[in-house]
């Protein structure tokens, strides 16, 4: 679990100045750009903190130009701030958040200090926990990324993303309600794509983009080939080890931007053969509502971007009813089904299949 791997070659290794705050004179440091949101993510003297994050956003990797939206910094825990007194301004399952002045910190249980200041365009992760690290690291750029999205029309929502017959494919589940699993078989099914595992996102004009960032798998199950140095195993706060896939295991597999073409609402049954109900399209209103709209499964980092209360992400800027009209929009351009899915993996993976076949063979030429 706690083996290092080796830095990925892409990363970027410059020579810094003597003192550095990790006390090396080496820095690694990867830049990616998120549809024009650049993050810089660097760590003095320990290259592996910015493998890690790599491994989540591989194919959002691009070239340094000076120009970012976003610096996170990684930093040992001794390096911490001294903080004054101050009084929490918010409490979630992973962390409390302080703010004194511009600056806002986030103790992670203190074994891990995050600080953000500059307008929110810095960001400094204090921590000698590996997996600590690299988890206060993914929150912030999903955070950040997220609020870039939205500023720019692009709605999250909490699917599987699928691309046949160059159309989408949602696939709306719940967390745990086997994303990953169909998204595993469908990388290995003839004539379907990839646009994302948890959350491609939704345009205005009826496009879906995709959003391909690591594949979390529970340890033990079952891995199509990927190469060692594309799995890494984790331990998060709140929900126990997985192992990450690296996306680009599977680049060929992937789906560029393609428009709607059906949404799927994903039902599990105790007993009884998986099967696809076709249903009308104002069906896809109340699950895009919970998905999308609302974001149920997606995480939205509220305690980076907000100023007092939840109820802050609704009031600025009408994002509610941004989320809104994009998920209308999407909902009138797709037909809709809902999947009944039986306990059986397998024949539930080959509905899938022979649908997305039949599907494509359907719009063949459209």
């Amino acid at each position: 679990m706690d083996s290092m791997p080796d830095v990925p070659p892409s990363l970027d290794l410059r020579t810094l100045n003597s003192g550095s705050p990790i006390g090396s004179t080496k820095e690694a440091a990867v830049t990616f750009d998120f549809h024009g949101f650049r993050i810089l993510a660097r760590s003095a003297g320990d290259p592996v903190r910015v493998s890690d994050i790599t491994t989540d956003f591989s194919l959002f990797t691009t070239e340094p130009n000076g120009r970012h939206d976003l610096e996170i910094v990684f930093r040992d825990f001794g390096s911490r701030p001294t903080l004054p007194r101050l009084q929490a301004v918010q409490h979630t399952p992973r962390n409390v958040v302080y703010r004194d002045g511009d600056r806002s910190f986030l103790d992670y249980g203190g074994r891990a200090l995050t600080v953000i200041s500059d307008g929110g365009r810095r960001c400094e992760i204090h921590s000698d926990d590996r997996h600590l690290a690299h988890e206060a690291a993914y929150l912030t750029v999903l955070s950040h990324v997220g609020a870039h999205f939205d500023r720019s029309g692009r709605t999250r929502v909490h699917a599987l993303g699928l691309e046949t017959g160059g159309r989408a494919v949602l696939l709306l589940l719940p967390g745990s309600g086997g994303k990953t699993t169909m998204a595993l078989r469908m990388l290995q099914t003839d004539g379907v794509r990839v646009l994302s595992e948890d959350s491609p996102l939704m345009r205005r004009d009826g496009s879906i983009d995709p959003f391909p960032i690591r594949i979390g798998v529970r340890p033990g199950t079952v891995l199509p080939e990927v190469p060692a140095s594309m799995r890494l195993d984790i331990e998060r706060m709140e929900f126990g080890p997985k192992t990450l896939i690296d996306m680009k295991a599977f680049e060929s597999r992937l789906s560029g931007p393609v428009p709607i073409g059906a949404i799927l609402i994903g039902k599990r049954f105790t007993a009884g053969a998986s099967r696809m109900v076709p249903l009308p399209r104002r069906a896809a209103i109340r699950p895009l509502i919970s998905d999308a709209v609302v974001g149920l499964g997606l995480y939205q980092g509220v305690e980076f971007v907000l100023q007092s209360s939840a109820l802050e992400l609704f009031g600025k800027g009408g994002l509610a009813l941004s989320r809104l009209r994009t998920s209308l929009a999407i909902a009138r351009r797709a037909e809709v089904h809902r999947f009944e899915m039986g306990p059986g993996i397998e024949q539930t993976g080959d509905v899938l299949a022979g649908f997305l076949r039949d599907f494509a063979a359907r719009h063949a030429g459209n």
